[in-house]
């Protein structure tokens, strides 16, 4: 028994799912391209991008995603990153010497 709003998935659906991946761009050039556009939140993009496609019944395509969170993790844990809070603190100020009350 079918639910509304749900369709069979046919067998060819698997086959295209499969063929978009593999002609689509390689895994280590879409990483690269994904950190360049969307920095930190590339590991968040990617994630999501697997979560969609798991939930969407689309488990070769949850599985490319995934390999490709791994290269984007793998690439960004081999940068040195400043410690947190360094760089992005503002100059202190001054304290105030004035005394009001």
């Amino acid at each position: 028994m079918n639910s509304p709003g749900k369709r069979a998935a046919s067998p060819d659906a698997a086959i295209d799912e499969a063929t978009v991946i593999t002609d689509g761009a390689d895994e280590p050039s879409l990483a690269r391209a994904m950190i360049q556009v969307h920095r930190a939140d590339a590991p968040s993009v990617a994630r999501n991008n697997a979560r969609a496609a798991a939930l969407g019944g689309q488990r070769l395509r949850a599985k490319f995603w995934i390999r490709v969170l791994g290269l984007i993790q793998r690439q960004q844990a081999g940068k040195v990153m400043p410690p947190r809070g360094l760089g992005n603190s503002l100059p202190s100020l001054p304290a105030s010497n004035s005394t009001e009350g």
